[in-house]
């Protein structure tokens, strides 16, 4: 019995080793996968580690897979590995260079895009030396699309996948104009505080207990600048040297992120379900409100209506009174007509003068009465007088 455990164990270990060989023949070691927000130059970057040009089409592939394209959409569509010699020198090692989709653009698409990923990982590549995280230069903090991808894959691999992990600060460029716009911000943008601010992000957002190194790869560097040219020899010297010193990193237990991101992806659809819903009421409410303010505004356009022509009514007969006051403005001006002051003036002036010409005339008339008066009881004395004498 021992004895045929003994020959089952050497029996699985030997098609263990050949299953290994075949592996490594179809993907040599190391092993780097490079993953990134859509549109950060992962497959450019991919193209010139395999020693092609950074604007490949993807040659005959109908999948995206290396694809580079001047737009932001997400071109790869799926993760492709792919095998050359390093940067196309065939004095230096064989590598696999595993191309991945894009994160965060397409929640409906994103579930595929992790099993597509997972199932390549696990079933085809088995092991992963270097772990390549893509970041733009300009990028100081972490988009909420990028934390959200690595989130996943540290939820897929586990925290200790990111002692594989290194930063590669894309479109990073060593010319004069570059190099003196970083120089000239502030604070100094140099590649260890480019660095520094990567790994405070990752330990601040996602809690990452390691220290990445960084790499600063220009894909699109100038060929004929010597400077440019051994900045870019030295920084993928560097990016072969930590993937062939890593130890790899098994990928046979990743898939136990998967439920909890279907849960996500359940919770989103909810989540949609209930934004559609609530979309659905506002709109009622909105067609509610918009005939209530239809009735409104035909009632406040009635009042308007009676409004202005009532104005319009009161101004007519403003202009023709205007219009009859003007008449006798001309008519006076030619004619000379009084005004109301002056008419009251002569007014007073007439009644002063005929209360003065009646009291004059008052005292007349008193004055001949009392002369009348006196001639007479002149005469009646004479009279008594002269019957008072006969007597």
């Amino acid at each position: 019995m021992i004895n045929l455990i003994c020959v089952l164990s050497i029996l699985l270990s030997i098609n263990a080793v050949l299953s290994d060989l075949v592996n490594e023949s179809k993907y040599p070691s190391p092993r780097v996968v490079i993953v990134g927000a859509t549109g950060v130059g992962k497959s450019s970057l991919a193209n010139v580690l395999l020693g092609r040009d950074k604007n490949y089409n993807g040659g005959n592939r109908t999948d995206g897979c290396f694809k580079v394209l001047s737009t932001s959409e997400s071109v790869t569509k799926a993760t492709c590995p792919d095998k050359a010699n390093y940067l196309g020198d065939k004095s230096r090692p064989e590598i696999t260079v595993i191309d991945t989709p894009g994160f965060g653009v397409d929640r409906e698409e994103e579930l595929q895009t992790i099993e597509n990923l997972v199932d390549t990982l696990k079933n085809e590549i088995k092991y992963v030396h270097l772990f390549v995280i893509c970041f733009k230069q300009q990028d100081i903090r972490m988009t909420a699309q990028l934390q959200g991808m690595l989130l996943l894959f540290q939820k897929m691999f586990g925290v200790h996948f990111w002692r594989n992990a290194v930063l590669e600060a894309t479109h990073w460029s060593y010319g004069e104009d570059a190099i003196r716009r970083r120089n000239d911000t502030r604070p100094q943008l140099t590649e260890e505080s480019w660095t520094k601010g990567r790994n405070d992000n990752l330990n601040k957002s996602l809690q990452v207990p390691y220290s990445l190194d960084s790499v600063f790869i220009d894909t699109y560097f100038n060929p004929r600048n010597q400077h440019e040219v051994e900045l870019f020899q030295t920084n993928t010297a560097k990016l072969l040297e930590l993937a062939q010193s890593k130890e790899p990193f098994h990928c046979k237990d990743i898939e136990i992120a998967l439920t909890e991101i279907q849960k996500l992806t359940q919770d989103n659809q909810q989540i949609k379900e209930q934004n559609d819903k609530l979309k659905k009421e506002t709109d009622e409410i909105k067609l509610k409100l918009r005939r209530s303010c239809e009735g409104e505004k035909n009632d406040l356009g009635k009042l308007l209506s009676d409004t202005c022509i009532r104005e319009k009514s009161e101004l007519a007969t403003t202009l023709e009174t205007k219009k009859e006051l003007e008449k006798n403005q001309i008519f006076c001006v030619r004619n000379r007509c009084f005004s109301l002051t002056e008419f009251l003036l002569l007014g007073a002036s007439g009644f002063i003068f005929g209360a003065i010409v009646g009291v004059i005339f008052y005292k007349c008339c008193c004055q001949t009465n009392k002369s009348s008066d006196e001639e007479d009881s002149e005469e009646e004395r004479v009279s008594i007088k002269e019957k008072s004498d006969n007597v």
